[in-house]
């Protein structure tokens, strides 16, 4: 290890444990900000939302929404739950054209609101990101471990792979109706294919914590621990009011959703806010135009818009808030 990721490692510890106060972020930050030059950008974009700028430095990552279609019903997420969206696949050249005009972004994660692994020009895509020095991380269900994909995911270049785990047998198959079983089984599996071919690729697992799930992080710690690279939970979303800017509008990333359209964050799974489309703007415009400057300024002036109002997370101990 070189002496600029000895100290781009120690920046980030430094971030988490003394200025956000959240040790447990500290491996995230790493992950993501790996080197000084973008620890540097992730710096100056929190910067711009300590001082309530308008604008923000730069744009560092975009999650792709390559498909907003599941194979699940998980008990907390609205795709097959009411989403009114129509469901829709991102075409290739689209993806492509995001990546050729952004390539400055340090990640991509080329997933949102559906299970990217359905998407059948997945790996070509993660390929191509790969190719332009794109770094890229899903996050998947873990239903469609064959051995072909688990080829396929190690010749693609893909940086980190996320199963999404929610606490023991009994809770796991309760909110996703899938079998934990099933998802073991392949993660396993992946992870000694990786192993055995000397593979980078990082392996992860992430929980949804809320009063159903709660009970059973323990469990979920214990069996996964030494397992995975990491283990990550996350609240879930809940109504309540906001008190504060959240410092998703300068945080560096957007969302492209699989039509092209261009929404400010993660919680907007109907495109409520979107202000843009890469088809007809490309995002190094759209990240610091007028729509995202004003909904800054909304943001420090306290008055919240209609999608952020009632933006809230799950309240415990266990894991700290995302948008605060």
């Amino acid at each position: 290890m070189s002496i600029t990721d000895h100290l781009a490692g120690a920046a980030a510890r430094l971030a988490a444990r003394y200025y956000l106060r959240r040790p447990d972020q500290e491996a995230l930050i790493r992950l993501k900000f790996p080197t000084l030059r973008s620890m540097w950008r992730l710096a100056r974009n929190e910067l711009a939302f300590r001082v309530g700028s308008e604008s923000s430095a730069v744009l560092t990552s975009v999650n792709i929404e390559v498909t907003n279609t599941c194979n699940l019903r998980c008990s907390f997420c609205p795709v097959n739950n009411g989403m009114q969206r129509p469901k829709a696949f991102m075409a290739f050249e689209l993806f492509r054209k995001i990546i050729d005009e952004n390539p400055h972004l340090d990640f991509i994660l080329p997933f949102q609101w559906g299970e990217p692994l359905l998407h059948p020009d997945i790996f070509r895509m993660i390929e191509y990101a790969n190719r332009h020095d794109v770094r890229t991380m899903i996050t998947t269900n873990g239903t469609m471990f064959t051995d072909e994909k688990i080829e396929r995911i190690l010749a693609s270049g893909l940086t980190r792979i996320t199963f999404s785990i929610d606490g023991d047998a009994e809770s796991h198959e309760r909110v996703r109706g899938f079998p934990l079983a099933e998802l073991e089984r392949g993660l396993l599996a992946l992870r000694a294919r990786r192993d055995e071919t000397g593979s980078a690729l990082r392996i992860d697992a992430s929980m949804v914590i809320d009063a159903e799930t709660e009970s059973h992080f323990d469990h979920y710690v214990e069996q996964w621990s030494g397992i995975v690279d990491r283990l990550q939970a996350i609240p879930r979303f809940e109504a309540q009011p906001r008190r504060a800017p959240c410092r998703e509008p300068w945080r560096g990333s957007v969302v492209v959703l699989a039509n092209g359209d261009v929404t400010v964050c993660c919680a907007d799974y109907e495109g409520e806010a979107v202000f843009g489309n890469v088809q007809e703007t490309p995002l190094r415009e759209l990240w610091n135009g007028s729509v995202m400057r004003e909904f800054r300024r909304r943001h420090v002036a306290g008055d919240f818009p209609e999608l952020c109002q009632n933006c809230g997370e799950y309240q415990t101990e266990l894991v700290s808030p995302r948008f605060s």
